[in-house]
């Protein structure tokens, strides 16, 4: 299957006009924005199936897509070494970045992809505010910079909650191939095989070392290492009015006002922070069956998505608002339509908010409930995650699955101990559709609407 084909795997449902989904459940809702872009390494191994890859990865659903187009959504990276690391390859890599931004004017065209900025006139509109704010189209309308000063009043909360919330991540992906590391193993075990069947006289033994030797290369596989940086779109009082006051129009051109926002420098991408990590493919005879690009989608896609989780672990700023999905009172549980993809362990703990306006028309959010996961009910939604599980679970019936799939699938309790410095072993579930979460808090609070968010998570030292 091409990697065109798989975008369709990406497809997201289509809310109502209402904001709601067929069975009532909230789609429609404020979300941040972000653009993604990833760091280019032409001539390193596997370059040209990353970028093929990234191509098709769409935003997380979690938030509104603000990619820019797509042949600007590239950084050359300046580094001449795969292994170069360490130091010099952060500043290699914020060097490149900055030069990037810089050379495609990214935060104006950031801010001009907000306002629908016309190619040929130049001119503005409020369309994308007011879908994204869900304003009506008198309150979204700008007619003239006379007006500006009203309804940079009435839209200040729509410049804090939207355009301030707008984020750019650069993603570094590198390839690791562990199967030349398996192949070199097997080779070893093939000539410890030989040497103990010609010192002991014994063919059985040689015939061992030559099978297992084949057997660590039936679970081949390769890695991706990730390192993402996180940016933010400035946009404060100051910068809406220069914005409304002396570039805004609509209509017909006006050259004085395209020619300004053309040249102008106030806007701005802040640096947050950046964090790395990795994703594995599968060890699975039946999914090392998949071609390398599909293999390639699937590993990129979810090193995008651990990345991402990181990033808000460490930014508050960061964090997602997602709406609970069902209520279920008798039992005092609710559902979220979260799960692996967007870091839901066992150790997990969420708030539950209510959005409320002052008499200004400010919205702020309230803590009213909190949430933790049923350790039996987390959704699996990461890409790939019912292809891979149904790959085990045909490998296991054919006895060719590793052994540490075969234990996970007899012993997956999420309650049971673990020693010091054990990985978490939250399983999902990728057939559940949404995660389950009992109250632990606020129940009779808790109402259609209200949203939720991973409470902050204090790092040691």
């Amino acid at each position: 299957m091409l990697l065109g084909g798989l975008a369709s795997a990406f497809a997201q449902d289509t809310p109502n006009a209402d904001g709601r989904a067929d069975d009532g459940s909230l789609i429609k809702y404020r979300r941040s924005s972000l653009s993604s872009v990833l760091v280019k390494h032409s001539g390193f191994e596997y370059a040209t199936e990353i970028e093929n890859a990234f191509r098709v990865i769409p935003i997380p659903d979690k938030f509104n897509d603000h990619n820019l187009p797509m042949e600007t959504r590239f950084i050359e990276s300046s580094m001449n070494k795969m292994k170069q690391g360490g130091k010099k390859k952060a500043e290699s890599n914020l060097q490149d970045i900055n030069a990037f931004i810089a050379a495609n004017h990214v935060p104006r065209e950031l801010v001009a992809k907000w306002f629908d900025r016309n190619p040929g006139t130049g001119a503005f509109d409020m369309n994308l505010i007011q879908e994204r704010g869900f304003y009506d189209a008198s309150q979204a309308d700008i007619k003239n910079a006379g007006e500006t000063d009203r309804n940079i009043a009435m839209l200040g909360d729509a410049g804090e909650d939207l355009i301030g919330k707008t984020f750019m991540i650069v993603n570094d992906i590198t390839f690791v191939d562990k199967g030349k590391v398996s192949e070199a193993a097997g080779k070893s075990v093939a000539i410890l095989g030989g040497i103990a069947g010609a010192l002991l006289g014994s063919s059985a033994i040689r015939d061992m070392g030559q099978m297992a030797g084949a057997a660590v290369n039936e679970i081949d596989g390769f890695t991706v290492n990730i390192t993402t940086y996180l940016y933010r779109l400035d946009w404060n009082d100051e910068i809406a009015g220069t914005f409304y006051k002396e570039y805004w129009y609509q209509g017909a051109e006006d050259a004085a006002r395209r020619a300004a926002f053309d040249a102008s420098d106030i806007f701005k991408l802040s640096y947050i922070g950046e964090t790395k990590t990795s994703a594995e493919n599968v060890s699975s005879k039946s999914f090392s069956k998949k071609s390398k690009e599909e293999q390639m989608l699937t590993v990129c896609s979810r090193a995008i998505d651990k990345a991402i989780v990181q990033l808000q672990r460490a930014y508050d700023e960061f964090k997602v608002n997602v709406p609970i999905w069902k209520i279920n009172a008798e039992d005092k549980t609710v559902q979220v339509q979260i799960g692996l993809k967007e870091g839901v362990n066992i150790k997990s703990e969420y708030e539950v908010l209510m959005s409320v306006q002052d008499e200004n028309g400010k919205r702020s959010y309230k803590r009213v409930a909190m949430l933790k996961p049923d350790p039996e009910k987390i959704w699996d939604n990461r890409f790939g995650a019912l292809d891979e599980a149904q790959a085990i679970a045909q490998d296991i019936a054919n006895g060719d699955a590793p052994a540490e799939a075969k234990e996970a699938e007899v012993s997956s309790n999420p309650k049971d101990k673990k020693s010091k410095g054990e990985k978490d072993k939250t399983k999902g579930d990728p057939t559940l559709g949404a995660t389950t979460f009992k109250v632990t808090m606020g129940m009779e609070k808790i109402m259609p609407g209200c949203l939720v968010r991973e409470v902050t998570i204090k790092r040691e030292g």
